[in-house]
């Protein structure tokens, strides 16, 4: 969600850190205004090195995408849990929570063709004519399994 912020810990954990005066601590914005935080106790004083950068991005990470939105975790939560009883879920798959929350998701073809990208193939070559052809003949759920193959 944050480019820069991406950027920033990939060359943290791609480069040496040693001698950056970097410390277990992170910025944030409350109210407009940037403040900064501690990731562990005593962050202040802990400086980023070789040996614990691993552990610094995965603390950055954690702090903002659980603790920085704790309220808004719980509040979702309390709204979730309130629609569908903890008790139920068991009984859930991921992919059943998936389609119970969001729907069956309508695939535009179209859309897919304008936006792929090709490498080592041009995108007017046979190959790439028959694939379209061959997937415009797919239903939606048989589109819904092959983004899923091809997305991971």
């Amino acid at each position: 969600m944050d480019s820069d912020l991406t950027k920033q810990l990939k060359w943290t954990l791609e480069n040496d850190v040693d001698n950056l005066q970097s410390t277990f601590t992170y910025e944030t914005q409350i109210f407009g205004q940037s403040v900064t935080k501690e990731l562990v106790e005593n962050g202040f004083e802990i400086e980023v090195t070789e040996k614990n950068k691993k552990e610094y991005v995965m603390k950055v990470c954690e702090a903002l995408m659980t603790k920085e939105i704790e309220p808004q975790i719980a509040a979702f939560l309390k709204g979730f849990r309130a629609i569908i009883p903890m008790r139920f879920l068991a009984y859930l798959s991921p992919s059943d929570l998936e389609l119970l929350i969001s729907g069956t998701p309508t695939i535009d073809l179209e859309d897919w063709k304008t936006h792929c990208q090709y490498e080592y193939v041009d995108k007017d070559s046979n190959l790439i004519k028959w694939f379209w052809e061959i997937v415009s003949e797919f239903t939606q759920e048989e589109l819904g399994s092959l983004l899923f193959f091809i997305s991971g």
